[in-house]
């Protein structure tokens, strides 16, 4: 879901259809941003950090937390790196779930 909505919003930013995956070192490094890893375990490697981030951005979306507008919206916001853009999007995430 994830990948789609950055692929997605690439495609609306240049205004010519891209399909891009998100590398995991950026959703990790977006998840500790976000504070997204201090609620996961200890040993856990960066690509389970990063689905921890995907799944956490997926379930809020499904139980309409989210919606693709406001996903789209952060990850459309200009910024030096993509991990803040996702750091943002968790962050939206986990303040709308503890709610």
């Amino acid at each position: 879901m994830l990948n789609f909505a950055y692929s997605l919003a690439l495609t609306e930013t240049i205004g010519k259809p891209r399909g891009r995956r998100v590398p995991d070192k950026v959703l990790a490094e977006a998840a500790v941003k976000a504070g997204l890893r201090k609620h996961l375990p200890t040993r856990v490697g960066r690509g389970e950090v990063a689905n921890g981030l995907e799944a956490l951005i997926g379930h809020s979306w499904l139980k309409k937390q989210l919606t693709l507008d406001e996903i789209l919206a952060c990850l459309k916001f200009e910024s030096l790196t993509p991990a803040n853009n996702f750091a943002r999007l968790g962050e939206l995430a986990l303040s709308r779930l503890q709610k």
